[in-house]
């Protein structure tokens, strides 16, 4: 699917006009990569801290750019006149920021997954068809050389019929020394905006910077871990969705109020015949992260998301990677608005990621 032509064509010669919805962690990230293309002017910044937003804002007028600054980004849509958006918020925002940047008329950049539930899912997903926008999901290992070699060799029967795709993402959580920013308070946190339409709990700091510990606000390592791993499973592959999803997590580990599980495991079962395997757990990290493809002929084994091992009967590969970078999903998407061509991550295989992850935590739930 091609998006159509949008109604502000984008000469080659146009600076294509960006706004930035959550400058926090991700989100900043993405800016200092968009800050370092000659041919993007941003030109406004939405987030619900201050203190971020002010940094992100000082950010773009160092490289020359005069962004308005907006603590809410419904203002942001309405006033500043824009090409795109890249929506960086807490997930549980993800959605909302999406269809009003849809509805603005806007191309968007959004991050994974890109809602919580496959309802939500849906709606960006029939939104994004209705108005023939491109949306690029942040999964960015799609863009990046070494994977795209290993959908090369699975595809082409390198490694034979594919059995199964082992991840384990182990690590150890420590207790971390600056649990939060010092200068966070009651004054630069506009919490309301942080929670929108979750449930109401008075101002906690905790919730705001860690939310991702939170099921109101995070699928935990289900929607957030596992989404990387299973949509570059579903890119290397070319497999649609799964027939079934089952999955079991529990707090074993790590007591310190967080709601969202310390310990995963999922089983995905495809029609094409193989089963994604995921295990995630902040109690040991002796494994660390390996992804695994096991085939009738070969193996591909890659480590911490920048080495891969081929192997096949005697034959062992060593396939270089350049790291993790932002830089080549962000110019995909950049290259698309311009000539409208079909974008490396679009929304149908967000909706696909989104909907395993909460296939995944119902079964968890239930």
């Amino acid at each position: 699917w091609a998006a159509p032509a949008r109604a502000r064509r984008i000469d080659a010669n146009d600076r294509i006009r960006c706004g930035a919805i959550g400058v926090g962690n991700r989100g900043s990230a993405l800016l200092q990569a968009i800050l370092e293309r000659d041919d993007v002017e941003v030109v406004a910044i939405a987030d619900a801290y201050d203190v971020w937003r002010d940094r992100a804002v000082q950010w773009c007028r160092d490289k020359g750019h005069k962004p308005g600054d907006y603590v809410r980004f419904e203002e942001m849509l309405d006033r500043a006149r824009l090409d795109a958006a890249i929506v960086a918020t807490p997930d549980h925002i993800h959605a909302p920021a999406a269809l009003a940047a849809l509805d603005a008329g806007l191309d968007v950049y959004c991050e994974k997954p890109i809602t919580l539930t496959t309802e939500t899912a849906a709606a960006v997903r029939d939104k994004v068809h209705e108005t023939g926008a491109v949306f690029q999901v942040g999964t960015q290992l799609r863009s990046e050389p070494m994977y795209q070699k290993a959908r090369e060799l699975v595809q082409s029967g390198a490694i034979g019929k594919l059995a199964m795709v082992l991840v384990n993402r182990h690590f150890r959580w420590e207790p971390r020394a600056v649990p939060w920013p010092p200068e966070a308070n009651a004054e630069n946190v506009h919490w309301e905006e942080f929670l929108r339409d979750t449930p109401h709990y008075p101002l906690d700091l905790r919730r705001y910077f860690h939310w991702r510990d939170f099921v109101e606000y995070s699928n935990g390592f289900t929607g957030d871990l596992m989404v990387h791993h299973l949509d570059i499973c579903h890119f290397i592959t070319g497999c649609g969705m799964p027939s079934r999803v089952v999955s079991a997590a529990g707090l074993y580990a790590v007591k310190d109020g967080r709601t969202c599980p310390d310990t995963v495991g999922t089983l995905a079962e495809y029609p094409e015949e193989f089963q994604f395997n995921f295990s995630a757990t902040a109690a040991n990290g002796h494994y660390g992260l390996v992804e695994r493809y096991l085939g009738s002929e070969g193996t591909l084994e890659i480590r911490d998301m920048d080495r891969m091992t081929v192997y096949r009967q005697d034959v062992k590969e060593e396939v270089p990677s350049n790291g993790l970078q932002d830089a080549p999903h962000l110019a995909n998407f950049f290259d698309s608005m311009r000539s409208r061509a079909r974008i490396i991550a679009p929304v149908e295989a967000g909706f696909n990621a989104a909907t395993v992850a909460h296939m995944a935590v119902i079964s968890q739930r239930t």
